[in-house]
């Protein structure tokens, strides 16, 4: 990597959590040992007046809405910058205006015509009604490789919740546990659970009609893109009507719930609608559970547990007699952790 042609992008809404600041300074020792001034390759995405918007420090600082979770933040400032360097600002552009497309397509009244709402119904049907307690998504494209892992932190943070808005617990199910992998390489890890297992789960299928780059072979008869998109069909099918065999073995029962979510390509304005998809599907599900969506309580648990445990490793080593004390639970756990 030469540290002369980079530019380093650190992402902290409120400039100063601590594993953001840790992991930034390790780089900056490094531009400082190859001769670099760090300050003008260091850029800052942060709240405006936080501790990060320092001109001293960074070369620019572009600011983030306080309000705005994290997994929410791909189309703010936390993910164009980013795009807009990788992508350029016309590629960024359609990211947004796909996304839009998609929220002003929310407001549909008539279901039919209202995909995230349609897709946030059906998922409460097959969660709280039929009882099945994960979500598989699939997407059978190799560019969506990190999609699903993307999603399992936008809907399992967001409706992740045991409390109402009123401070009350639920007395129903909320978000499912959301999982998956792309396309082929899953048909030969868990998909003949899907088919055949005594656990249920409904699937999310993400395919394409034409390959991302236009670039495509035609062999015995299709191209590559025809036949990944007849695997996916293939496996919708077999989970939609499943197969009759006098071979029990060979049996597929079917009625195995799944939708497709088809498109012409992966195009920037389609991941961005693709991505405002499934963000409004997640918010429109909090809504009907009654939950705060745009909290993480449970994350920051484990935030204040970790900072108590690295106060006590500090502390112990400025001095060596350090001692906590019995009844704290994160000292306890710690000193299990130094036994050999």
């Amino acid at each position: 990597l030469n540290l002369s042609r980079t530019l380093v992008n650190v992402v902290s809404k409120s400039g100063s959590t601590l594993e953001t600041l840790t992991n930034e300074e390790l780089v900056r020792a490094s531009f400082k040992a190859a001769g670099l001034d760090p300050g003008r390759h260091f850029i800052a995405v942060t709240g405006k007046g936080s501790p990060m918007d320092n001109p001293a420090r960074y070369l620019r600082s572009f600011y983030m809405f306080d309000y705005i979770g994290g997994r929410y933040s791909v189309t703010s400032m936390v993910g164009a910058v980013m795009l807009g360097f990788a992508l350029g600002f016309e590629q960024l552009s359609e990211i947004l205006a796909g996304a839009h497309a998609i929220d002003q397509a929310a407001e549909e009244p008539d279901i039919r015509r209202n995909i995230p709402l349609l897709m946030a119904l059906l998922g409460i049907w097959n969660h709280n009604f039929l009882g099945c307690d994960t979500l598989a998504v699939l997407p059978y494209s190799q560019a969506l490789i990190r999609f699903t892992a993307h999603l399992q932190q936008c809907d399992m943070e967001s409706n992740g919740k045991s409390i109402d808005r009123c401070g009350q617990s639920l007395a129903w199910q909320s978000g499912p546990v959301v999982w998956g992998e792309p396309g082929t390489n899953g048909q030969h890890a868990f998909y003949q659970l899907l088919h055949q297992g005594t656990t249920i789960v409904p699937v999310e299928f993400i395919g394409f009609r034409q390959s991302q780059y236009g670039k495509d072979l035609e062999i015995q008869g299709t191209t590559s893109q025809e036949k990944l998109l007849a695997n996916l069909l293939a496996q919708s099918l077999a989970m939609a009507a499943g197969r009759g065999n006098a071979n029990p073995n060979r049996r597929f029962a079917g009625n195995r719930p799944n939708c497709v979510l088809l498109a012409d390509r992966l195009t920037p304005y389609t991941m961005g609608a693709l991505m405002a998809v499934y963000e409004t599907k997640i918010v429109m599900q909090g809504f009907m559970w009654n939950i705060n969506s745009f909290d993480q309580e449970g994350v920051q648990l484990g935030k204040v547990l970790a900072n108590e445990i690295i106060d006590h490793l500090a502390a112990r080593r400025r001095d060596k007699n350090y001692q906590g004390t019995d009844d704290d639970l994160s000292w306890a756990l710690l000193r299990m952790v130094d036994k050999p």
